[in-house]
């Protein structure tokens, strides 16, 4: 699939590599507004100068394409993905799809209008510790998930926009947690609290760390604690997970996953498919093997989406409510740690 990119700073610049070197797409264009940045990526990927452009209107007029990847600052992804639905373009967006709710919505209501796929880049999703977590819990390893932990403690170290941003945290990394709870463990929560705030060390302007609570109507609860500016010890990108239901409980930190039967330990330790038993009882299981993970996942996941006719996993209209969770708990920062209603949330500021 031909794709053209727009956006080649900090983060766009690893995924010029990604389309170039993808056995599932073909590297287009390449559309930054910064010159400089714009021919310094286009060198790096070895991208003929005729494939480089200052606007996506110019590339358009350039170049054939199927798909577009945005890869702007958030306040950019709502005009330019518009401008590439318009033109015919499926779209991949850079999480978060939108600064919210309303614009993603637009988005969304566009695609529909012009019958061609939004998929919202979530890529955590599509690595292999977090679809063995997915295959277990749909295949009743732990029974109902009635409480989730969550710790996440990193210290990146960014320049450009994620540095100025209000809320960093939840609104640039924490989503890929909170779309694990939807699209990894398969729950949907109704009401949202969160604190924030940022340590005398952070660098960031606005609140790298945060405290967040999630609740369901049928009583699973799930908290989840987060820093961008954490000191030692870290835990992986992914977090570090504690789900526990009715049958066993799931622990899954640095792609390590294991389960702790609550009732048939005999039967569980004497055979459990694909799992190795260790010490009291206690079952590990191996990370399954899948043919493109993270960034090439996604890619693999929108390119087989759009030829087989098919909304692919992460599709706009489905991520309205994972950035519904990450704007809800935004909100209840500034409210106090207020308690926020999710889906009265969504409906009144969808638009």
């Amino acid at each position: 699939m031909r794709v053209i990119q727009i956006g080649a700073g900090f983060w766009g610049r690893g995924w010029t590599s990604i389309i170039k070197n993808s056995p599932y797409t073909e590297l287009a264009a390449l559309v930054d507004l910064n010159e400089e940045t714009l021919n310094r990526v286009g060198d790096e990927v070895g991208l003929p100068k005729d494939q480089r452009f200052t606007s996506l209107a110019e590339a358009l007029k350039n170049v054939e394409a199927e798909a577009a990847l945005v890869v702007t600052p958030p306040p950019a992804h709502e005009p330019v993905a518009i401008e590439a639905l318009e033109a015919g373009l499926h779209c991949m967006i850079e999480k978060p799809i939108a600064e919210t709710l309303a614009s993603a919505n637009r988005i969304v209501e566009k695609a529909k209008e012009v019958n061609r796929y939004v998929m919202v880049t979530q890529s955590h999703r599509f690595k292999r510790g977090p679809r063995t977590v997915k295959r277990l819990i749909e295949e009743g390893a732990v029974g109902k998930i009635e409480t989730i932990y969550c710790r996440y403690r990193k210290a990146p170290i960014f320049s450009g926009f994620r540095a100025e941003m209000d809320e960093p945290l939840i609104v640039d990394q924490s989503i890929h947690h909170f779309d694990y709870i939807r699209g990894i463990f398969g729950i949907e929560p109704d009401y949202v609290r969160a604190r924030s705030f940022n340590p005398s060390w952070s660098y960031f302007k606005g609140n790298a760390s945060a405290f967040v609570e999630f609740e369901t109507n049928d009583g699973t609860m799930i908290s989840y604690t987060g820093s961008w500016v954490a000191r030692r010890p870290h835990t992986g990108w992914d977090g570090s997970w504690e789900v526990h239901g009715t049958y066993a409980s799931l622990f899954w930190d640095f792609n390590r996953i294991l389960i702790y039967p609550h009732e048939n330990v005999i039967g569980d330790t004497v055979f459990y498919k694909g799992a190795l038993e260790k010490e009291n009882d206690v079952l590990e299981v191996p990370l399954d093997n899948i043919e493109a993970e993270e960034r090439y996942g996604t890619v693999k996941e929108f390119v087989t989406a759009v030829k087989e006719n098919r909304q692919p996993e992460t599709y706009g209209e489905d991520n309205l409510r994972s950035l519904g969770l990450v704007l809800a708990a935004v909100e209840s920062t500034k409210r106090g740690g207020e308690k926020i209603d999710l889906n009265e949330f969504v409906k009144t500021h969808i638009g």
